[in-house]
């Protein structure tokens, strides 16, 4: 499954590249850092948005799972949380990409793109599949697995465009700890309500200020 959408990631990329045409005159050394980086910025200014709306999803529906939350309020958290991947996907897919940029680093950061409008797109989808009794623990987890596998793949393409750009150096802390990394095996438990509440899967994020990622265990 991993391989199948890695792939199918890839055969995006290779789509968008060949209907490229890169005429402007070559980016500066100085142009092309502050364009990663800025790209580095935008990406982790949705990861920020990404983490605080799905805190919000976890807290509700742990509340939902031992019946502290009404159907309504879970029903309000489920949309909001969907609205907001949403909007992620849609503000990712519409960042510009300079076409002055090397193409090595044109591709890296296209490959990220579609990675992580992929990642949040699959997040919006689990997010329905949560209190649905119609879904498997083992589909939700599969789910929560992809989502986990696009992200990672996306900031591993945008560390290596920042090592391209020379804004990090190889095998640094920043890519050391993202090429260690890994998805977590989802553990279910399934309360009385029929939804997924308790399973727990890996979340890759991204310090803004260092470039570490992170793996921390979330409710999705």
């Amino acid at each position: 499954m991993r391989q199948a959408l890695l792939a199918a990631l890839l055969m995006m990329v290779g789509i968008l590249s060949a209907c490229s045409n890169n005429n402007l005159a070559p980016a500066s050394h100085e142009e092309v850092q502050e364009n990663v980086q800025n790209f580095y910025n935008e990406m982790s200014k949705f990861d920020e948005m990404g983490k605080s709306s799905l805190e919000a999803f976890n807290t509700a529906l742990t509340s939902y799972s031992t019946g502290k939350a009404s159907d309504s309020e879970m029903e309000k958290a489920v949309d909001d949380f969907q609205d907001t991947a949403s909007d992620i996907a849609d503000e990712v897919k519409d960042v510009k990409i300079s076409k002055s940029l090397p193409e090595n680093i044109r591709k890296l950061l296209k490959e990220s793109v579609i990675a992580f409008q992929s990642a949040y797109s699959i997040k919006e989808k689990a997010s329905k599949s949560a209190v649905s009794p119609d879904v498997t623990a083992e589909e939700f987890q599969d789910m929560n697995q992809q989502a986990d596998v696009a992200m990672l793949y996306g900031i591993s393409k945008l560390n290596e465009a920042r090592v391209a750009a020379g804004l990090i150096e190889p095998g640094s802390a920043a890519t050391d700890t993202l090429a260690g990394a890994g998805t977590g095996t989802a553990a279910d438990s399934q309360p009385d309500t029929d939804s997924q509440a308790n399973t727990g899967t890996t979340d890759i994020q991204v310090n803004p200020q260092t470039g570490k990622g992170t793996s921390v265990t979330e409710i999705k």
